[in-house]
């Protein structure tokens, strides 16, 4: 009988946060992608985002 992964394991990737680790568990496997590749897709939306955020207040000012 094969040995069960851990639903929190993510290989390639250091200091994942329970959350996002099971936020990425979940989006990988609606989306049929690896733990890792959700995560990558996460972390680089959110830097998107803040950079996006970034850029905006600096126009205000």
């Amino acid at each position: 009988m094969a040995k069960k992964k851990s639903k929190l394991e993510l290989s390639g990737v250091s200091a994942v946060s329970p959350a996002e680790a099971y936020e990425a568990a979940y989006f990988a496997r609606k989306c049929g992608l690896t733990r890792d590749e959700a995560l990558k897709i996460m972390r680089e939306a959110q830097r998107s985002a803040e950079a996006t955020i970034s850029a905006g207040t600096r126009r205000q000012n």
